[in-house]
C-alpha cells in the first residue's frame, strides 16, 4: 500500500522545501554526473583489460571430461593466472561500480525526499531499499572483486594448477562468495528503490514522463544487465538526465514541480485531449476566409445582391 514516508522531514511551505533544496541540489546533480562517469568507466575499464582473457571451448571442456590429456595444467588455470597478471582490470572496476552505487544512492534518497516534500506517496519499505541497496551492492562489489584477485593471487603462488583447484579459486572463498551473496541482496534492493522513487518523482511532476519510465527500465536493467551488455550506457543516461535536472539544466526548462515545491502532476492522456478540444472550439473558425466584395467603378463599394436577384441568377444560371 502507498503511503506518505513517516520519516519525511516536515516542511512548513513550499518556500522552504525550495530554498532548502536550493542548497542541496548543486551537490546531488555533481553527484549523479559523477556516478555516471563511474558507471561507464568500470565497464569499460574491464573489458579493456580483461579483453584477452582467456576462454574454455567445448571441445577442450569434453576432453577434460574423459580424461585425456590438455597439453595445460587445467582448464581454467590460463584464466587464473591471466587475472594474476592483471588484477588492476578486477579491482578497478570493482572500486568504481562501488562509486557508482553509493552515488545513485544519494541521487535516489534526494529524489525521495523532494517527491515526499510535494506529498508525493511511496511505499512504506522505500526508504530502507534505497539504504540497504547503497550500503549492499557496493559491498559486494568490492568483496567480490577483491576475493577474485586473492583467490587468484594463491592459485598462482600454489603448486596445483589443475582444473578442480582453478574452478575452486573461481567459486569458492568467504570472500568471494560473501560478496556475491551480499551483492546480489543489495542489486534486488537497489533495482526496487530506483522503480519506486523514479515513478514516485514523476507522478508529482518532478521528473518527466520519459525520465519516469527511463528510471524503471534503468531499474529493471541492474538485474538484466548480464543479458544486456549495453545496460550501464541506459543507467549512465539516466543519472546525466537527473543530474542536469538537480543542477537546473534542463534543456526544455524546469518542470514546474522543481520552481513551486509543490506538486504539480503531469496532465494525463484524457486531460490533454480535453486541453486541445478546448483550443479548438475558442480558436477561430476553420475553412478558408470568405472573399471580398468587389468594388465599385467609382471606388465606393458594391451594393450586396438582394435574395430575388439572386434567386433570378439561379434560375438563369440553371436554364
Amino acid at each position: 500500500m502507498a503511503e506518505t514516508d513517516p520519516g519525511a522531514e516536515l516542511v512548513v511551505t513550499p518556500d522552504q522545501v525550495v530554498a532548502r533544496e536550493a542548497r542541496q541540489r548543486p551537490r546531488i546533480g555533481l553527484v549523479a554526473l559523477g556516478a555516471a562517469l563511474a558507471t561507464v568507466a568500470a565497464t569499460l575499464v574491464q573489458n579493456v583489460a580483461l579483453a584477452d582473457i582467456p576462454g574454455v571451448n567445448e571441445i577442450d571442456a569434453l576432453r577434460d571430461v574423459a580424461g585425456e590429456p590438455l597439453g595445460r595444467d587445467g582448464l581454467r588455470t590460463d584464466k587464473l593466472l591471466f587475472l594474476h597478471d592483471h588484477v588492476a582490470g578486477v579491482v578497478i572496476p570493482g572500486i568504481l561500480s562501488a562509486l557508482a552505487y553509493v552515488g545513485l544512492g544519494l541521487v535516489l534518497l534526494q529524489l525521495l525526499r523532494m517527491t515526499l516534500d510535494r506529498g508525493g506517496q511511496v511505499p512504506r519499505p522505500t526508504r530502507v531499499l534505497v539504504y540497504l541497496g547503497a550500503v549492499l551492492a557496493p559491498i559486494g562489489a568490492l568483496a567480490q572483486a577483491f576475493g577474485q584477485a586473492i583467490n587468484a593471487a594463491d592459485f598462482a603462488s600454489s603448486s596445483d594448477h589443475g582444473t578442480q583447484a582453478a574452478h575452486d579459486a573461481l567459486s569458492t572463498g568467504t570472500l568471494l562468495v560473501g560478496g556475491t551473496l551480499v551483492g546480489e541482496l543489495g542489486i534486488l534492493a537497489i533495482t526496487a528503490a530506483i522503480v519506486l522513487v523514479a515513478i514516485g518523482a514523476m507522478r508529482v511532476g518532478l521528473l518527466t514522463r520519459f525520465v519516469g519510465v527511463l528510471g524503471a527500465i534503468v531499474g529493471a536493467l541492474q538485474l538484466l544487465g548480464p543479458v544486456f551488455g549495453g545496460s550501464f550506457i541506459v543507467t549512465a543516461f539516466w543519472l546525466i538526465m537527473v543530474g542536469a535536472l538537480m543542477l537546473g539544466r534542463w534543456p526544455s526548462g524546469m518542470p514546474p514541480a522543481w520552481e513551486s515545491g509543490e506538486a504539480r502532476p503531469w496532465p494525463s492522456q484524457q486531460e490533454i485531449r480535453e486541453q486541445r478540444g478546448r483550443a479548438r472550439a475558442g480558436g477561430a473558425p476553420r475553412g478558408p476566409a470568405p472573399a471580398p466584395a468587389p468594388a465599385a467603378p467609382n471606388g465606393a463599394s458594391a451594393p450586396a445582391a438582394s435574395p430575388a436577384t439572386s434567386a433570378r441568377k439561379k434560375r438563369k444560371r440553371r436554364g
